[in-house]
Formats: structure tokens, C-alpha cells, sequence
């Protein structure tokens, strides 16, 4: 075994990524046919299931050879590839950089396997760090690329066991081995700024400063440590501020500074699985949420995210988790019932003197819907039915929860409310058959 194969084994013994099922991105350049050609041969000891996916862009008029150049060799190894064809528009706001890229991470993680294999090296970690200089960057971009994440959407990992290998040991191994590989000639085209870097601006750098790539590797380090102490901190603040409604308390997130309040955004950002915006959004938002009176209603919205303030707390919250007002299911007599975008279940049960009269649920058609704020309840037997979305208002339960709140409700009376329970007026009486019904969040 040689000492690149090694390497990448421990890597991968190091993130227990045996034992697993793996898709390699498969270019075609000598980066990722030497990365397929390492994990073919380490994968029998790591009892590793391995496929691989080529995405053609149609960038070039070469494409389609590329793909048959991928299809063929993981033909030779027995690993199965999936040929994605996408479009990439020159008119993306992302450039035909940004788009192929993002195209790229889409096709990978919508392929089945639990963990998304890339072939960037400690190379392409240098160059990252510079381009995310140029752009700006905070200690998040800076810090470089991680050698696992998790992917918030797919609920995959991607994994790169090579970000601590140079690019003329991948090349010696690729020679060694007389492998073959296609060399994409737009990697040399200077329009792109990777390029432009990798071909002009480093290897001046490295002529001028021999220990250059060591040094911009070791303030990679120093800022992922300084990126895992601020994420500590924002953690402790956040678990600090949050009230038990789940919001923010804008008193205490008024008195922090500037910086460190934005950092507590920018982490409730990333658990929503959404890329921050800039500082200056960051700045404006907490200036509406924490300068508005006690009684105003704030919304700052990015694409995916709103930052809200409702009454004295603020909340960050994903615009793709809203329900839709057509929902509703009439119980037939499930023990279960499912809820959609992951809100759980109802679960019916019966019982004797407590939870809903039997009586009252058969007697007609009892509709399970969310928000339901028209519905009449009441907070005990002795206690006058009230609208429901003024119970709401006076307990301060934001709008967004409301809507997100399973009712079972028969004609204009509320049965149940999840986040409330039974109405007293529906209540069974001692020795009476009944349902007990609960709102259950972990299926």
C-alpha cells in the first residue's frame, strides 16, 4: 500500500467512515481519478459500498467524451456511475463558476449514498482561503474548507480526505500508477479567479516565501480554532436569551454588543441550514428588532429566512416551514394521525373519564387542521368559550406558532389545541368513554 493510499485510509478510519455507503465526485481530472482509484482499492478493508457520479455541464465541446472517459473507468473498477446532464445559464447571478458549482452539489447530494466523497486537496486549500480573502470573507469563509461536514438539507456528509495532500503527491501517485486523467483546458483560462491564482499569483508567492503554503495553512488553523470559540460563545448566548417560546429575549439581546449579537444570528443561520448574509444586513435587522416598540411586529426576510419580532422576543425562523391553509384531514377513527413538514402526529387513544367525550366526537365529522384561530374553546369546564386566536394573543404565542398548531375542531368548537390540550367545554365527564388525544413532535 502506498503512502498516499495509507494516508487517505486513516482518514478515513479517523472519521469512521467505514462500514458505509459513498459517492465519489468523478470530474475526470487527475485530482478525482486518483481519489476513485485509492478508494477502489481501500474500499474491500473499509467494507465500503462505493458509486461515483460525473455531472456534465455542457460547458465545453469535449463534454460528452468526458462523461464516456468516467463511464469507462469506473467500468474497469465495477463501480457503478450516474451521468447527471445540466444546463448552466451565463446569465446566473453566480457565474458560470458559481452556477456549474452549485449545480455540481446538487446533483451529488441528490444521489443516494450516505456520504459525498471529494477529491480537494491541501492545494485547493490554500486557494480557497485567498479567494475568500478577496470576497471579503469573516472567519466562517476563511477558515477554509472542513474535511466533513453535515449538508443541512440532504442530511448527508461530505467528506474530503484529501485536504491534507499536496497536488505533486497526487500527481507522483497518478504517474506511479499510470493512470490516465482528462485536463479540462479552461483550467487554464485567467477569466476564472481560481485559475488565475493557481496559474499567475501562487507560484510567485511560493518562488518569494518558501514557507508559504505552511504559513496560510497554519491561519487556516488558528482561524477554524477562533471560528469554534465564537460558535461556543454563540451557543451560550443563545441558550442563555432563549425564553421558553423559543424566542430570543430582547431585552438581554439589547445589551449585548454589536458583534456579539450578530454572532448569535449567524449561528441561528447556520442551524437552519442557510448562509448568513453580509454584516450590514446582519446590523439593519438587529436595529429593527431590538429599536421597535414593545408592541411592533418586525420582519426582516433573506430568500430562506426571516428574522421576527413578535411582543419582546425575537425568532429566526425558515419561510419554506409554512403550512399550507388547504391542509386538513377528517378523523375516522386513526390511532395516528401524520402532520406534514415534520410537525409529528396526533395520537388517539381510548380511555374513561378523561380527555374528549366519545359521545361528542361521533357526533359528527371532527376535522384535524392547523391555526384554526375563527374556532371557539375554553380553558375550563366552569370557563366561556372564546375565539381561540384571542387564548392566543393574551398567552403571546406568535403568529407563525399559531399556524403551525395542530386544532381538531367540530363545526366551530375547538376540541383540542396542541399546544393547549382539551376545551373544558368538551371535556369527558367522570366514568364517561373518551379519547385522549396528544400532539406527539418525535416521529
Amino acid at each position: 500500500m502506498t503512502d498516499l493510499e495509507i494516508k487517505i485510509l486513516e482518514q478515513f478510519e479517523a472519521y469512521r467512515i467505514s462500514d458505509r455507503a459513498v459517492v465519489i465526485a468523478l470530474s475526470g481530472g487527475v485530482d478525482s481519478v486518483v481519489l476513485l482509484d485509492v478508494i477502489s482499492r481501500i474500499s474491500i478493508p473499509l467494507e465500503l459500498q462505493v458509486s461515483a457520479v460525473h455531472v456534465n455541464h455542457h460547458l465545453h465541446v469535449e463534454s460528452p467524451t468526458w462523461a464516456q472517459f468516467c463511464l469507462n473507468l469506473c467500468a474497469t473498477r465495477q463501480i457503478a456511475l450516474k451521468v447527471f446532464d445540466i444546463q448552466i445559464s451565463p446569465e446566473s447571478r453566480l457565474g458560470i463558476e458559481g452556477a456549474a458549482r452549485e449545480a455540481r452539489y446538487s446533483a451529488l447530494l441528490s444521489h443516494s449514498g450516505a456520504t459525498v466523497v471529494l477529491a480537494h486537496h491541501q492545494d485547493d486549500q490554500v486557494e480557497t482561503f485567498f479567494l475568500q480573502a478577496l470576497r471579503g470573507s469573516g472567519v466562517d469563509g476563511l477558515s477554509g474548507m472542513l474535511a466533513i461536514r453535515d449538508d443541512f438539507d440532504s442530511g448527508k456528509e461530505i467528506f474530503r480526505p484529501m485536504l491534507g495532500i499536496e497536488r505533486k503527491e497526487i500527481m507522483a501517485y497518478a504517474k506511479q500508477r499510470g493512470l490516465k486523467w482528462i485536463e479540462d483546458p479552461s483550467n487554464s483560462d485567467h477569466k476564472f479567479s481560481r485559475n488565475y491564482l493557481r496559474n499567475d499569483i501562487l507560484p510567485q508567492l511560493r518562488s518569494r516565501f518558501p514557507a508559504f503554503d505552511r504559513s496560510i495553512l497554519n491561519a487556516v488553523q488558528n482561524l477554524t480554532e477562533v471560528g469554534e470559540l465564537i460558535t461556543e460563545l454563540a451557543v451560550q448566548d443563545i441558550d442563555v436569551l432563549t425564553s421558553s417560546c423559543g424566542g430570543l429575549e430582547i431585552d438581554g439581546l439589547s445589551q449585548l454588543s454589536q458583534p456579539r449579537a450578530i454572532n448569535i444570528f449567524r449561528e441561528l443561520f447556520r442551524r437552519r441550514g442557510a448562509v448568513a448574509p453580509g454584516r450590514s444586513w446582519m446590523i439593519e435587522a438587529l436595529r429593527q428588532c431590538t429599536g421597535a416598540k414593545r408592541s411592533a411586529s418586525v420582519s426582516v426576510d433573506t430568500k430562506h429566512v426571516s428574522i421576527r419580532r413578535y411582543r419582546n422576543h425575537c425568532y429566526v425562523l425558515n419561510k419554506d416551514s409554512c403550512i399550507s391553509e388547504d391542509w386538513s384531514k377528517v378523523w375516522q377513527g386513526e390511532a395516528i394521525i401524520d402532520l406534514p413538514l415534520g410537525l409529528g402526529y396526533l395520537e388517539f387513544t381510548e380511555s374513561v373519564g378523561n380527555g374528549v367525550s366519545r359521545e361528542l366526537l361521533e357526533s359528527g365529522n371532527v376535522t384535524i387542521a392547523f391555526g384554526a384561530g375563527n374556532k371557539r374553546f375554553s380553558l375550563g369546564r366552569n370557563r366561556p368559550r372564546r375565539a381561540l386566536r384571542k387564548i392566543w394573543q393574551l398567552d403571546g404565542v406568535p403568529p407563525w406558532v399559531r399556524l403551525k398548531t395542530p386544532v381538531a375542531f367540530l363545526a366551530d368548537e375547538a376540541l383540542f389545541v396542541g399546544n393547549i390540550g382539551v376545551s373544558g367545554h368538551c371535556a369527558a365527564q367522570e366514568n364517561q368513554p373518551s379519547i385522549i388525544i396528544n400532539w406527539r413532535l418525535d416521529n
